[in-house]
């Protein structure tokens, strides 16, 4: 599955409304062949995990559409709304290449990386190649990462130079033999950002108590669902937030996406 922003309500590229008027302006879509002529992965398993739970949480928000006229308004809104796509309320726009330069962006305040955060919104898919492998992303051009999904990563950023890009956001059926070997994996003593207001004192390994535990891209039942766990299964948490209602929202990591879930249906 793919993040893609393609297109306003009107199957334009710009002119119409703020906003994703039909759900499809922003939406997450198959993987399908555009061709692309590369993927962009940042070596980080945290990265690219923060990367593809921003980049499904935009797509689901239908505060945020495509305008190539309007491109730069959905990252004013996500600087104002904690880097969090789930949590803007105010009608914006993007287009392909400034919601995903956004994205990384973002993940770089929530992440603390400088180098992500110096990825300027202005880039184009043009120069969108260059200036992620500057901010430390590998370009992957082999063609098995080009024809299908099979070898991709949640995360993978795929572009076709001049023409579109999107992320991936699930990883392929072969992606952890040849083609993940040189990802560095999540590990447990990962510093949580404390300035978005996480505390890292509950870190730990999880498993989940209820079945059909929703992992929320923010905390509070409001925020929009990136996946469903399952009874018994294991998160590795690397912090939590507290501030909704007096009940812990941990953020954790599942299956490679990065969220929060409720402490309550969570025990060590």
């Amino acid at each position: 599955m793919i993040s893609n922003c393609g297109h306003d309500e009107n199957g334009r590229y710009s002119g119409g409304k703020a906003g994703d008027q039909t759900g499809t302006e922003w939406q997450v879509i198959n993987w399908y062949s555009r061709p692309w002529k590369c993927v962009l992965r940042h070596p980080n398993a945290k990265v690219r995990a923060m990367i593809a739970s921003m980049a499904k949480a935009a797509a689901v928000n239908n505060k945020i559409g495509y305008c190539q006229s309007h491109r730069g308004t959905f990252w004013t809104n996500l600087a104002d709304s904690n880097f969090d796509p789930a949590q803007i309320t105010v009608a914006c726009e993007a287009d392909c290449s400034s919601g995903v330069a956004a994205i990384v962006k973002g993940a770089g305040y929530r992440l603390g990386i400088d180098a992500l955060k110096k990825v300027s919104t202005a880039c184009y898919t043009g120069n969108l190649r260059a200036a992620l492998k500057a901010a430390g992303f590998e370009v992957l051009t082999e063609n098995k990462y080009l024809t299908s999904d099979a070898y991709l990563l949640a995360g993978d950023i795929l572009l076709n130079d001049g023409a579109h890009t999107a992320t991936n956001l699930t990883d392929g059926a072969k992606s952890s033999g040849a083609g993940a070997s040189n990802t560095t994996p999540v590990k447990s003593n990962t510093k949580v950002d404390v300035a978005h207001g996480f505390n890292k004192s509950l870190a730990g390994t999880y498993k989940v108590t209820v079945s059909g535990l929703n992992l929320r891209a923010g905390a509070g039942t409001g925020k929009s669902i990136l996946a469903v766990m399952n009874h018994d299964e294991k998160v590795q948490c690397y912090g939590y937030y507290n501030d909704c209602n007096g009940v812990k929202w941990l953020y954790v990591v599942y299956k490679n996406i990065v969220g929060y879930a409720s402490s309550k249906y969570l025990s060590k």
